[in-house]
């Protein structure tokens, strides 16, 4: 992936920022934002991501790798922390003593450093990326984070030197790019949105209410002009000079999603982090989200069959989840 991709909407936000520093501004004082509601926002993906992060512990449990105990936990764009407090339910927890919370939005920080005051483990929080960390790490947890970032090869070099041999990576909660396209995945999915009137890939309800309507019900909602404060805050920092529409901010955050303005940016790849991981050897490779949203989303007829696929590890659902050991 290209920073270049957003060169287009940085020459229609009039900004004068490099590629580089305009992504990095509008990931952080979108995130900034959003940290309050965060939880709220992404309640649906408690118990999917617990599933999920127990199913790979026990994958690594089960090809007979014995992790040491007092390990160093680094969870990377920990957000409010949820992905770290759930891999500490699972059996790989009682191995971890310390852990180290990263995340580009102080504010996201604020709240993990609330979570973690109730583990009973040593933390750290660091605001700022990897390339700002000099220590190594037992650990490390990558959720819902692979797409917000533009060079992926770069990243994971740096994840490379964080990890010790013998180290555990964890990711998930990205979109599975290698199946976007899958004949299967995309018979299923339609025929999930023809039976429950879902609306067409890419739009949702709210794509189709008054403009007038929309806003009065954002202001009921407590979510009054929440892409507005974003834009301002940009704005009053110099970032740009003409708001950006909420889809285009998505575009600029979850920079491998596709969006209503961007088709060409379609999901993170195993077969890429394959390629750009030779160090490692990847115990197992998981997927969920079969129908397009997670078990929690799904009407209760759905439910029983994402189990099912779930069990058989089918390669093709919306999410990708892996974990790895470094040689």
């Amino acid at each position: 992936m290209s920073y270049d991709s957003l060169l287009p909407l940085i020459k229609k936000t009039r900004s004068p920022l490099s590629p580089q520093e305009f992504q990095a501004i509008v990931n952080v004082v979108f995130h900034d934002f959003e940290a309050a509601h965060y939880d709220r926002m992404h309640s649906d993906m408690w118990g999917s991501l617990q599933e999920q992060i127990n199913l790979l512990v026990g994958d690594l449990f089960e090809s007979g790798f014995v992790p040491a105990n007092n390990l160093h936990l680094l969870d990377v764009g920990c957000g409010t922390g949820l992905s770290a407090q759930i891999l500490l339910d699972s059996k790989l927890g009682a191995h971890i003593d310390n852990v180290t919370l990263l995340d580009t939005s102080p504010n996201m920080l604020k709240y993990a450093g609330e979570k973690a005051k109730s583990w009973g483990k040593k933390y750290t929080l660091v605001n700022g990326m990897v390339s700002d960390l000099n220590e190594t790490f037992d650990v490390i947890i990558i959720c819902s984070v692979l797409h917000h970032i533009p060079d992926l090869t770069q990243f994971l070099k740096q994840i490379d030197k964080l990890l010790k041999p013998g180290g555990i990576l964890i990711h998930l909660q990205d979109p599975n790019g290698d199946y976007i396209n899958d004949s299967e995945y995309l018979q299923r999915t339609a025929a999930y949105r023809d039976e429950f009137g879902m609306f067409p890939q890419g739009k949702n309800w709210k794509d189709y209410i008054p403009k007038n309507l929309k806003n009065f019900l954002n202001g009921i909602l407590g979510r009054k002009n929440y892409i507005d404060l974003v834009n301002d805050e940009l704005i009053a920092q110099k970032a740009i000079k003409v708001k950006m529409s909420g889809d285009e901010i998505w575009s600029v955050t979850d920079i491998h999603v596709e969006t209503k303005t961007d088709s060409t940016n379609k999901g993170i790849s195993l077969l890429f982090m394959q390629k750009q991981l030779p160090n490692f050897k990847a115990i197992n490779k998981r997927s969920y989200g079969f129908f397009g949203d997670l078990k929690s989303q799904l009407p209760e007829k759905y439910k029983p069959m994402e189990a099912a696929y779930i069990a058989e590890n089918r390669p093709n659902g919306r999410n990708i989840s892996c974990i790895w050991v470094k040689n």
